[in-house]
């Protein structure tokens, strides 16, 4: 079996030793991402280089701990579309491959709340399209900038946070939030709202989207003005199978009421399972959701757009799940 595998891999072209590579450190950075760099600033600190590292430290913990959630130093300067558009990410497009579907135009003087489903195991789908522009996000949407939002423990880790801010990365609690659509106009937001519990359910032929009690994102939609764009992508619960214990669930579901998280079980295809299976990811963008600016929403009103967003999320899975091979009488089955 080993001797099969690195013939394989030896049989293979550049581009494609590429390709594997630039998933592999994808996958990698959710495991080691805290690690090795923490790992790299003590082993400096050993060496005369250490005082930079004090200094960069201290940067952090005292002058820049909280910019991921309420604003950078500098945003214009720590956020680079060149770093976006690093060759790395197109190799990471490739390998599934991962498109960008546009079904209508947005205005670029509107602020927009992009809702991403489903996660996946690694949302990998929401990282390339609204990460980086290997999909081509900005000339899709002229006039947007959008700013990816992820779970605010990414931040703690050195050298990782400057990384993921140069990508225009940002801390998806509710402060994050508001100042990137406070920002100006076309500066919009694209969120996983179903985090962790979608991620759980992520598995071959899944239909399901943990979404039920999650109204935050519409609250801040609707004090912030902002319209909702249902975003689905099609592909992404096929890149990993998940065991089905009963046992690693409830272990699993303790982590994310104990944390706020919990890391996936899951098996791949190549690499020690490690590497996702080779599906064709087709993220597809819907119609925007028009919602009222209002200053105190009640429950009421919460409520009720966030059923349209429901109706309008299931509509863009029907409309589009036949052309992306998915069976006819598969439905979206909210949790």
């Amino acid at each position: 079996m080993a001797f099969e595998v690195i013939k394989h891999l030896i049989g293979l072209d550049r581009t494609e030793h590429l390709k594997r590579t630039a998933v592999t450190l994808f996958v990698l950075s959710f495991f080691c991402g805290h690690i090795i760099p923490s790992v790299v600033l003590l082993l400096l600190i050993l060496t005369p280089l250490y005082p930079f590292v004090v200094l960069y430290l201290a940067w952090v913990l005292v002058f820049d701990w909280k910019s991921p959630k309420s604003g950078f130093f500098w945003p214009w300067v720590r956020r680079s579309d060149y770093i976006r558009r690093a060759r790395l990410f197109d190799y990471l497009r490739d390998f599934f491959p991962i498109s960008l579907v546009k079904t209508t135009d947005l205005d670029p003087s509107k602020n927009y709340i992009f809702a991403y489903h489903p996660h996946g195991v690694f949302a990998v789908g929401c990282f390339a399209n609204f990460a980086t522009e290997a999909t081509g996000f900005s000339q899709t949407f002229p006039g947007l900038t959008i700013w990816c939002m992820t779970f605010p423990l990414v931040f703690s880790a050195p050298v990782v946070r400057e990384l993921l801010m140069l990508l225009g990365v940002r801390s998806v609690c509710e402060s994050g939030c508001r100042h990137a659509l406070s920002l100006g106009p076309g500066h919009s937001i694209g969120i996983v709202p179903g985090g962790t519990k979608d991620m759980l359910e992520a598995r071959p032929g899944s239909a399901k989207i943990a979404i039920k009690r999650r109204k935050g994102f519409v609250r801040i939609a609707l004090e912030s003005g902002a319209d909702l764009v249902p975003v689905y992508s099609f592909g992404e619960n096929e890149l990993y199978d998940q065991p089905r214990s009963t046992f690693l669930r409830k272990m699993q579901r303790w982590c994310t009421y104990r944390f706020g998280m919990s890391y996936p079980f899951f098996q791949g295809e190549e690499l020690c399972r490690m590497l996702p299976y080779r599906q064709a990811i087709h993220t597809v963008v819907g119609a925007p959701l028009n919602l009222p600016q209002l200053e105190n929403p009640s429950k009421a009103e919460i409520d009720l757009w966030h059923t349209r967003y429901l109706e309008a999320l299931s509509q863009l899975f029907d409309d589009h799940k036949e052309k992306y091979n998915v069976p006819l009488d598969t439905k979206l089955e909210f949790i």
